[in-house]
């Protein structure tokens, strides 16, 4: 199944995620920051029969979403272009807030920098269509067998905020502070992340909510970057039992 968003002027309809039709959802998210480019490779891609998949836009808010509620469905970081390094180790650090992600780019990368990032495969996009989709295929595999990121409760509900919901999940279900970097850069464009300035302002936004469940969000700076971390109100630091341990986020600055 090859489930394809095409560019748009309008907006996309809000709510939850939706499978496609006629069967269970994508398995692998396609997120590029050059949605043409990507959508022709992913035709010539669907014909070596791999699994069932989307492209999304870099900074798509319903793909975000289908990656952090989905289980097992693996985040394919779409680099039609050659581009540094650096670049792409960024924006792994920041989908893997997601979900585990692969990359593919044409250029020559420095692939053990990306696998250290999080990266589970790097994939050359000259390679086969056929050889690729195996790729694909094993570490699906691997995926089954692997525990998830973790995916934190959602408490009550966030009608208020739900622009917010994403980030309030992504709070609840980090195992360790989250770096203000990965963050950014996933809330931000593929060449620009957000500001700290409105980073900080949404968290602080969500105050009100995580009051009324009893948690307040702590921000720590230090060495230039921020990291977040939640707090039972006046007490310890929280603890989701439903987040698997050791599903935690690196804090080093991007």
């Amino acid at each position: 199944m090859l489930t394809i968003e095409q560019p748009r002027t309008t907006a996309a309809p809000r709510g939850r995620p939706r499978a496609p039709r006629g069967g269970a959802g994508p398995l692998v998210v396609i997120v590029s920051p050059d949605i043409e480019a990507s959508v022709a490779w992913a035709k010539r891609l669907h014909r070596a029969g791999p699994p069932r998949f989307v492209v999304r836009r870099w900074g798509d808010q319903r793909g975000y979403e289908y990656l952090r509620r989905a289980p097992g469905v693996l985040a394919l970081l779409d680099t039609p272009r050659p581009e540094p390094t650096a670049e792409l180790v960024r924006r792994v650090r920041a989908l893997r807030l997601l979900a585990p992600v692969a990359v593919s780019t044409p250029g020559r990368v420095d692939c053990a920098a990306l696998l250290a990032a999080g990266a589970v495969n790097v994939l050359c996009r000259n390679t086969a269509e056929s050889a690729i989709a195996a790729r694909i295929e094993a570490d699906l595999r691997w995926l089954r067998r692997a525990p998830g990121p973790a995916r934190g409760r959602g408490g009550e509900p966030l009608r208020p905020y739900r622009s917010q919901s994403l980030l309030l999940e992504i709070l609840l279900g980090a195992r360790s502070p989250l770096c203000c970097h990965d963050l950014r850069w996933l809330l931000g464009d593929p060449s620009r992340p957000m500001s700290l300035r409105a980073l900080r302002a949404r968290v602080e936004r969500l105050a009100p909510h995580l009051a009324r469940q009893g948690l307040e969000c702590r921000r720590n700076v230090r060495w230039g970057a921020d990291t977040f971390t939640l707090h039972r109100l006046g007490g310890p630091r929280f603890e989701d039992p439903a987040a698997p341990l050791g599903s935690g986020v690196r804090t080093d600055a991007a």
